[in-house]
């Protein structure tokens, strides 16, 4: 019993020292994460080789222009260690093989090796203190899993014999450069943990100790935002040069291909400063070594159009730069590969040719100044022409396996998710029907007078089609009849209207005449039995032409010739004038 008191406080004893052993070999030293440059402010939600830890674009001044990231291929997390020998805690000097593992959460989309470039590729530079090129080694890569591995030891690879840390306070750090990551999808903040596997703990040393190494986790992406805004086709225009000759709004041919308006213009907004870029914007100044690969290899925008009919003629494409205030800038020197868009290549791709501001919204802008009938097949169809855009190049993250894409079609760097917005595409060229619309200014029917009305169909004429005359067409007529007293009734002819020259479906064929009395076309509306104003008559076929007559019921003599007026076309694109000037 006596031995048995004696062996327990021993026992317990024991365990605290073994307890305080480890503790001590396990917290002697210890590594931290910082970003010497700062995190990236800015990434686009739908890149795929976005650089992290790059800070805010700096001034390259050989070339005068911002550039991001400054480093190539990338920016850089620090990695410090200390030992804190002689601090509360101490330690011993070798903490045996440590296999540090730096976790971004998204995926790895670049290698160890040649991919961007054998100088853009991850890597470890900047070796102080005790870490070395000869001690300190990527071990592995998850391109999926987006991880590192950093063994620290000898031989590098995978070391078997640990670090002789100097004693201490002492600081050891080395960089982790060029780290390419894919945030499709993501929003918020990209943040890097620092873990740690062996003999060094990981985050800040305990209170007393004689430096902090810095912590086990911190941001390197601030903000995920869409890389564009959406694009507009708007109403009005900047009043500069490259605008001459073009109006706002979409592009308007009716369905017999007259062109009412032949041109559009696409409003492209950047959504954040430092969006768009030209190639040597990606690189450092200084910097060796292509990232991305090709000096050609800009942020790019796509043009998608959709719904466009065979042989429709949209051409004469070019492109501008603006600021947000709609004033021209000089950067970006935008091009287009194609100046023509067919049904069969859809897509325009904007490169840039300059360096951009990457410290103010930059607008873009594409105007197609030709839009015509061209080869098309008549009638032109009633579904719109609409546009989306893209990023580009685009691609995937990963490869099947999860593996980094280094092809050269494959893994370019930028590139992007394919994504088109909005989802929703915009209108740039209309077809409406075809028709015309005439304005008979003043009717009477009442005792003792009506009003004759005549239309006529001069779709067959004189010229034919290959000799520029009008394609022939026909259709009905819609009447829009507006009292004095603010009143108002639609009639459309149909089977059954009255007067003659129509179709049994109320049709007026090319090359006929319609005649009906106003009173006729009351009655058959149920819009009483007189009338004093105006009516607008729209024929659905072109080349609508009329005369109307207000002549006394008694003897047919006619009493008053009433003008019937032919209107410029009218559409959202093409509003009716004010004040109008008919030229008639």
């Amino acid at each position: 019993m006596t031995l048995k008191r004696l062996l327990m406080p021993m026992l317990v004893l024991g365990i605290m020292l073994l307890m305080s052993s480890m503790t001590f070999a396990q917290t002697a030293i210890f590594c931290g994460l910082s970003v010497p440059l700062g995190s990236t402010p800015r990434a686009t939600a739908t890149g795929h080789t976005e650089p992290i830890a790059a800070g805010p674009p700096v001034l390259d001044v050989p070339s005068g222009a911002k550039v991001s990231p400054p480093t190539p291929g990338g920016g850089t997390v620090r990695v410090t260690c200390i030992n804190n020998t002689g601090a509360t805690v101490g330690t011993p000097t070798d903490p045996g093989v440590v296999a540090l593992t730096l976790s971004l959460g998204v995926p790895i989309t670049n290698t160890t090796t040649s991919h961007p470039s054998a100088t853009t590729n991850i890597r470890l530079t900047n070796f102080v203190g005790d870490f070395s090129a000869a001690n300190v080694s990527i071990n592995t890569v998850s391109n999926s899993g987006g991880t590192i591995v950093i063994g620290l030891g000898t031989p590098t690879g995978t070391p078997t014999t640990g670090i002789n840390f100097t004693a201490g306070p002492f600081t050891s750090s080395f960089d982790v450069e060029g780290i390419l990551v894919s945030v499709n999808g993501k929003t918020g903040a990209i943040v890097a943990s620092l873990t740690s596997t062996g003999g060094v703990t990981v985050g800040s040393a305990p209170s007393g100790a004689a430096t902090a190494a810095g912590p086990a986790a911190l941001q390197v992406i601030d903000s995920i935002l869409p890389g564009l805004q959406d694009p507009t086709v708007p109403s009005s225009l900047p009043g500069l040069p490259f605008f001459t000759g073009v109006s706002g709004g979409a592009a308007v041919l009716n369905s017999a291909g007259t062109a009412v308006k032949g041109n559009f213009v696409l409003k492209i907004p950047e959504n954040y400063v430092d969006m768009f870029r030209e190639s040597a914007q990606f690189n450092g100044p200084g910097t060796t070594g292509n990232f991305p690969q090709s000096p050609s290899s800009d942020t790019q925008v796509q043009v998608i159009l959709n719904n466009i009919p065979s042989g429709l003629d949209i051409s004469s494409c070019s492109a501008t730069m603006t600021n947000a205030g709609a004033t021209a800038v000089t950067g970006g020197s935008p091009s287009i590969n194609f100046t023509n868009i067919t049904a069969a290549a859809p897509i325009l791709t904007v490169n840039f040719n300059a360096p951009l501001d990457l410290d103010n919204l930059d607008i873009l802008w594409i105007k197609c100044t030709t839009v015509g009938v061209g080869t098309a097949t008549l009638p032109l169809p009633s579904a719109p022409v609409t546009a989306q855009i893209e990023l580009a190049p685009t691609g995937s993250a990963l490869s099947g396996t999860g593996s980094a894409l280094t092809a050269l079609t494959t893994g370019q760097v930028p590139r992007y998710q394919a994504a088109l917005q909005p989802a929703t595409a915009v209108t740039v060229v209309i077809f409406p029907p075809s028709n015309t619309t005439l304005l008979l200014s003043f009717a009477f029917v009442g005792p003792g007078y009506n009003t004759g009305v005549a239309v006529s169909n001069t779709t067959t004429d004189s010229f034919g089609t290959a000799g520029g005359g009008a394609a022939p067409s026909e259709g009905t007529i819609t009447f829009l009849m507006v009292k004095n007293d603010g009143t108002s009734k639609t009639y459309t002819t149909t089977t059954g209207s009255p007067g003659s020259g129509l179709t049994g479906a109320g049709v007026v064929k090319s090359g006929s005449t319609y005649v009906v009395n106003l009173s006729e076309l009351l009655a058959a509306a149920s819009f009483g039995s007189t009338f004093t104003g105006y009516v607008f008559i729209t024929s659905n076929f072109t080349n609508a032409h009329g005369a109307a007559t207000i002549y006394t019921t008694n003897n047919g003599a006619a009493a008053l010739s009433s003008p019937v007026l032919v209107l410029d076309a009218v559409s959202t694109a093409s509003p009716r004038p004010s004040p109008e000037s008919l030229g008639q």
